[in-house]
């Protein structure tokens, strides 16, 4: 084996010189769970609570220990929601007047700091030069005129309620005319009480932003995420998570992938080359010399039966693939010969309308029928998947081949997940632990107070909901959708696409990468079997094959790299 090429004096890196986290993706899905409600709740309802569904892939992440801190986290705001609720309760049945103030309070709070956000968020506008969206300060401006007069009338209710209370003093003292024993009424709330129930509103709070920060500490860079707790259902999510079958919903059949960046494909008939007329004058041509300079039309050198059958192409793409990955040629010179985090796996996509119940593994035996009879609704195809970034970032590039009526159809769709929000992120950031982020959780523990407060009636109710239907109980029968609607990484992906402009080189490079090397061995394989590559050499040419992922014309049906590429562009 030949040494890798390197310049002289050039000392080559044993090894990659900035490693990536391999468990980043992981641990900002983690994070999430504790974050964001609405990421937990979506995720249980979709996944964990869904046993007659099937389950998205995960690419690029654990499944098992996002859902298990998702439980642990929803099992804890579940404590603190009831204790909420049950505070406001019981200070209803003692003091309403004190509730009722305490609401006023927390109202107040809400809009003022609210306020002094908006104004934070105006004043930085300002200082960057960017415009001012005069439709979203209207809005905002509203809302918080809205807030500023619930907590007005809040006061003013409670202090009529006060006043209800005493009625009977207030009538007797007017009817008597002594007025001065008015002095004596206590004409606003307890105090005590609202103080009461004050602080323990906020101790509630503050203490569940606590213990977040406890948690995301334990999910910093380094760290492995745990599995907090192990139910049944999560080890049947693991053993599905592992299929080779894609069960999903409606009409996108790459569900868990992210994003289409492209699809492209062709037919090509399966013909003979031209023969050689100067072999044929050589050997004795059975044609009469005026046939000689006669060109053959596609009918008479098309073969009486197909060369090859798509099994055949499959394994070989399979296995030239797979000689690029590290676990296909683990004697590589070096990181020059491979895709290292390559993965090439048969996976075969199936409408959950067509099964009677989820399944995520087909035999070995059935595949090779979707292989071979591609007019059913099942439809197989190699996944190419380059895994980059820590798991923030994964390309997958997938491959279907058919024959059928002696032709061959190529297909190729790439799709790319793109990195998990940035809100996620502070657990890889440099002030995501330390002194430094408990006091932020304090001070956001406090200032979310009204909103936690506010959200705990309905957090309780979807929860009860969730536990009662979300289980997705009834028959299973054919008909029914059971495939998967969402990805659980996809739940957690940033909405406007890549981080920076690296993130989208790259899928469009592992995308050019191994686009070229199907379509270099569909190229050799035909060759090798007989088969003229003339049009076929035609169609590649002109394919463009790998355009750009910032808005080609590839058919891309859901393009959104292009529709950020060219929002990017304009600002």
């Amino acid at each position: 084996m030949h040494a890798p090429y390197q310049r002289t004096g050039e000392q080559a890196p044993a090894t990659a010189p900035f490693p990536e986290d391999p468990t980043a993706a992981t641990r900002h899905l983690c994070a999430a769970a504790y974050l964001d409600e609405d990421f937990r709740a979506a995720a249980l309802r979709e996944v964990y609570l869904q046993p007659h569904r099937a389950i998205a892939p995960s690419y690029g992440f654990h499944l098992v220990s996002v859902l298990s801190h998702c439980l642990r986290a929803r099992s804890v705001a579940i404590w603190r929601d009831a204790a909420i609720l049950a505070t406001f309760l019981i200070m209803l049945c003692a003091a309403t007047d004190a509730v009722l103030t305490v609401v006023f309070l927390l109202t107040g709070f809400h809009a003022l700091v609210a306020t002094i956000r908006l104004a934070r968020d105006l004043m930085g506008g300002v200082r960057a030069g960017t415009s001012v969206d005069l439709n979203t300060l209207a809005t905002q401006s509203v809302l918080l005129a809205m807030l500023w007069g619930a907590a007005g009338t809040a006061l003013t209710l409670g202090y009529a309620i006060s006043a209800y209370q005493n009625l009977d003093s207030i009538n007797a003292a007017t009817a008597s005319g002594d007025l001065s024993s008015l002095e004596n009424l206590d004409m606003g709330p307890g105090w005590f009480a609202v103080l009461a129930t004050a602080l323990l509103l906020f101790g509630f709070s503050i203490a569940w932003g606590l213990w977040v920060q406890y948690e995301l500490d334990g999910l910093g860079p380094g760290r492995t995420p745990s599995i907090p707790r192990i139910t049944a259902r999560l080890q049947e999510i693991d053993g599905q998570g592992r299929g080779n079958t894609v069960v999903y919903s409606g009409f996108r059949p790459y569900v868990g992938a992210g994003d289409l960046v492209s699809t492209w494909g062709f037919a090509q008939r399966l013909v003979r080359p031209q023969p050689d007329e100067m072999a044929e004058a050589l050997v004795g041509s059975y044609r009469a010399p005026e046939e000689l300079h006669r060109r053959q039309t596609e009918g008479e050198r098309e073969f009486e039966h197909a060369p090859f059958s798509a099994a055949e192409l499959i394994a070989q793409l399979r296995a030239h693939l797979t000689a690029l990955t590290f676990y296909g040629n683990r004697n590589a010179a070096g990181p020059e010969d491979l895709l290292a985090t390559m993965t090439v796996t048969d996976q075969v996509s199936l409408a959950g309308t067509e099964v009677a119940r989820p399944t995520s593994t087909l035999p070995p035996e059935v595949v090779a029928g979707v292989i071979r009879f591609p007019t059913t609704p099942a439809r197989h195809h190699l996944a190419c998947q380059v895994v980059s970034w820590g798991g923030e970032l994964v390309t997958t590039v997938n491959v279907h081949v058919a024959v059928q009526g002696r032709s061959l159809y190529l297909e190729v769709t790439t799709t790319a997940l793109w990195p998990t929000a940035d809100p996620y992120r502070v657990v890889s950031s440099i002030d995501g632990t330390g002194p430094v982020a408990w006091w932020r959780a304090l001070r956001s523990a406090v200032a979310n107070t009204p909103a936690t407060v506010g959200r705990a009636p309905g957090n309780l109710f979807r929860a009860a909901v969730d536990a009662v239907f979300g289980a997705g109980r009834g028959p299973l029968r054919r008909g029914l959708d059971y495939g998967a609607r969402v990805g659980v990484r996809e739940l957690g992906t940033r909405a406007d696409g890549g981080r920076n402009l690296t993130q989208y080189q790259d899928v469009g490079k592992y995308q050019r990468l191994i686009e070229r090397r199907v379509l270099a061995a569909v190229l050799d394989f035909l060759d090798s079997r007989g088969v003229d590559t003339t049009e076929y050499s035609n169609r590649v040419t002109n394919l463009n094959v790998g355009g750009s992922v910032y808005g080609g014309s590839q058919n891309n049906y859901h393009n959104t790299v292009g529709r950020d590429a060219n929002n990017r562009s304009r600002s």
